[in-house]
């Protein structure tokens, strides 16, 4: 998809630049090897029905993670969530 659309493909590479400097600032230690962003959006049809959209962006456009590493990354960070959501609960 990004090869056909110069200005997503763009858009694609200052996201991985972005997401590079965050983990720099966060102090990640090594290099970024993978990544997945979780988006959700909102919009309303002509009945002023919300309609809702989740979708994942991933480097390069998509198709760059394998379907078991992606999976592997966003189970442990909702196991993660979920330990923090349960202890919250206390």
């Amino acid at each position: 998809m990004t090869d056909e659309n110069p200005e997503l493909k763009a858009a694609y590479r200052r996201l991985e630049e972005a997401i590079e400097e965050v983990c720099r600032l966060e102090e990640f230690e090594g290099v970024p090897i993978e990544w997945v962003v979780i988006a959700a959006s909102q919009r309303f049809d002509d009945d002023g029905d919300g309609i809702s959209q989740v979708g994942t962006l991933l480097p390069g456009g998509g198709g760059s993670v394998p379907h078991h590493r992606l999976m592997g990354l966003v189970d442990y960070v909702q196991t993660r969530l979920r330990a923090v959501a349960a202890s919250d609960d206390d």
